[in-house]
């Protein structure tokens, strides 16, 4: 059985660690980048499933980096951060498949939202489990 793989983009390392152990536990295969620049370069060329995005990075903002990412596919981004959601409201309008949830990270709602948008962007009806 194939394991989608999901970026995930934070340069805080205790948080990768703590998102690739969970993703690892659920099934999916994570790969990481510390900062805009990395997660652009560790993109191309990916069957992503998902990528979950920092917005406060070093070498390119989660919102920059997002636009890059929608120029070459429509993989589903969900953002991570400490900011208010209402900050992300113009990204979310201008791109597609834009999900937003706060930190600190709930992992229940985590592994809800990559399941529902892992789903969708495959054409399925959402699972329960």
């Amino acid at each position: 059985m194939r394991h989608p793989k999901v970026l995930i983009a934070d340069d805080d390392r205790a948080m990768r660690s703590a998102l690739r152990a969970r993703l690892s536990a659920w099934g999916y295969t994570p790969i990481e980048a510390a900062d805009g620049l990395e997660v652009i370069g560790t993109a191309t060329g990916q069957d992503l499933a998902a990528v979950i995005l920092d917005q406060a990075m070093p070498r390119g903002d989660g919102m920059s980096v997002a636009r890059l990412i929608r120029r070459e596919c429509e993989v589903p981004i969900i953002f991570l951060s400490g900011w208010p959601a209402n900050v992300f409201e113009s990204v979310a309008e201008e791109l597609p498949n834009i999900q937003v949830l706060n930190k600190p990270l709930d992992a229940a709602q985590l592994r809800e939202t990559l399941r529902e948008i892992i789903d969708k962007s495959a054409g399925r009806t959402p699972q329960i489990a």
